[in-house]
């Protein structure tokens, strides 16, 4: 989140909306805006459907490995409060980029907590996509369904 936080501008300034999906509870989401600063909106998909869809796993080995714990383990050196166990333990995270036509541009399902892409790698797709909106070789966006009235 951090490295996100710190690159907002590049990411504004390629045209990118970052909204962070969290399985956790709804209740817990204001606690942990807080914790991390995110400027980003949080969507709460307690049901996990968006993790299921996106082909993002559970997985008791990729979730409570070594590293992890060294994680855990340094934040809290570093005096970070454990909150514990929020959701599901085992449901792992990821990436996806997804366009404004709904074509998914980039998904990469994390093995591990710690298994995410690299915020210049994402640049790079937004970069690429914001080249073809540019160049008008993207789709446009779908036309907003009438709304009854």
């Amino acid at each position: 989140m951090a490295q996100l936080r710190r690159r907002q501008r590049d990411f504004e300034d390629l045209g990118a909306r970052i909204v962070i999906i969290s399985f956790g509870p709804a209740s817990k989401a204001p606690v942990w805006l807080e914790e991390t600063q995110s400027p980003f909106p949080l969507l709460v998909d307690a049901r996990r459907e968006t993790y299921v869809a996106f082909g993002m796993r559970r997985s008791l080995r990729g979730s409570w490995n070594l590293a992890t714990l060294r994680r855990y383990r340094e934040l809290m050196r570093k005096g970070r409060k454990w909150r514990g166990i929020q959701g599901d333990s085992l449901q792992l995270g990821g990436d996806a980029i997804v366009d404004a036509a709904g074509i998914v541009r980039l998904l990469a399902p994390s093995t591990t907590p710690e298994d995410r892409p690299s915020v210049d790698s994402l640049l790079v797709v937004f970069s690429q996509l914001r080249a073809e909106v540019d160049a008008g070789s993207t789709p446009a966006p779908p036309a907003p369904k009438p709304t009854p009235g």
